[in-house]
């Protein structure tokens, strides 16, 4: 009968395998000659006891005192404030992204969906991804990318990139993020490969999302091409402080009533909304994105924040305050 010691020394060998040499489940049960349904309740039993240890080493400091307001203020199930002192943009961008990875990791499973967006804040998030292996997990693009954009930060390479991290299979929406009138938009949302991927995007357990702005210093749709700088003009005169899945919100976070908004190619923001299975992890940070993260979390859209000390103290001093943030900030 084997002894304590030696079951430790067992599950220790198992989780090596897993998490050390990247094996699959599978992989381990052919070389140790178990099942695969064995194999992951013996990684269970390693981490109950204690032979796992998720370390996470922020390089920065947190306002613990921000992200209790936020959490109070918005009802979010968790938010990570960076201090910003005097890093810059680039920086506090790449710390986002590493929280945004770490709280990836600590809450994705096997046999799971994730679904994303794309752009500078959720490219963050891939990049700080250490290569890891899930089993049976699927990564979804859920808005359109075919354009001029980089296909790394705004196209189906980014798709590609969690997936070759995280050791899931990708999917992607092959279509235009605007398309020029509703009508194309809804014969293109009924196109059976569109429509498979959109479908299994309403499934995801959890998303990873940027908060764009309509501020051209900061528009994700201006810099990958997507919008010119008159049509972003135009979005922000018309009361539109930013977009969540690429669709334009106002400050009391409200979809607008716009034709743009008519002719995204990708899944509707209501639809995670609406869907209690999904937990909507918003990666935004900078006091310029401030407007669109307050109505980002007005609108209910974000379950999970994380951001930087000068977004989040102009976010909460101006909840009740229905003014224009302060400008000069990055």
């Amino acid at each position: 009968m084997i002894n304590r010691p030696q079951r430790l020394q067992f599950l220790a060998t198992v989780a090596e395998l897993y998490y050390k040499e990247n094996r699959s489940q599978a992989e381990i049960a052919r070389k140790l000659g178990y099942s695969r349904s064995a194999i992951s309740r013996l990684l269970s039993e390693a981490r109950e006891e204690g032979l796992i240890e998720i370390r996470i080493n922020y390089p920065v400091q947190r306002v613990r005192e921000l992200e209790s307001m936020l959490k109070a203020t918005f009802s979010l199930k968790e938010a990570y404030v960076i201090d910003r002192g005097g890093l810059s943009y680039d920086q506090i961008l790449r710390y986002a992204g590493e929280m945004g990875a770490n709280f990836l990791l600590e809450h994705l499973k096997d046999n799971s969906v994730l679904a994303i967006t794309w752009g500078t804040a959720v490219q963050a998030v891939a990049s700080a991804l250490p290569a890891m292996r899930f089993e049976n997990l699927q990564i979804v693009q859920m808005i359109g990318s075919v354009g001029s954009g980089d296909p790394q930060i705004d196209g189906h390479e980014l798709a590609q990139t969690f997936a070759k991290k995280l050791g899931g299979r990708y999917h992607t929406v092959n279509a235009p993020l605007f398309v020029k009138d509703w009508q194309t938009r809804d014969m293109l949302l009924e196109e059976a490969s569109i429509k498979r991927t959109l479908d299994l995007a309403v499934q995801a357990d959890m998303a990873i999302v940027g908060i764009g702005s309509t501020m051209h210093e900061r528009s994700s749709h201006l810099r990958s091409g997507f919008l010119t700088e008159p049509e972003t003009e135009l979005m922000r005169n018309s009361g539109a402080v930013g977009d969540i899945c690429s669709m334009h919100i106002d400050i009391h976070g409200k979809i607008l009533p716009l034709a743009i908004n008519r002719r995204v190619i990708g899944l509707h923001i209501n639809q995670l909304r609406e869907n209690n299975r999904t937990t909507v992890v918003a990666v935004a940070a900078g006091a310029m994105k401030g407007p669109a993260i307050l109505g980002a979390l007005r609108g209910q859209f974000v379950d999970v924040l994380v951001t930087d000390s000068s977004a989040a103290a102009l976010v909460l001093e101006n909840e009740n305050n229905f003014g224009w943030f302060g400008k000069g900030h990055s």
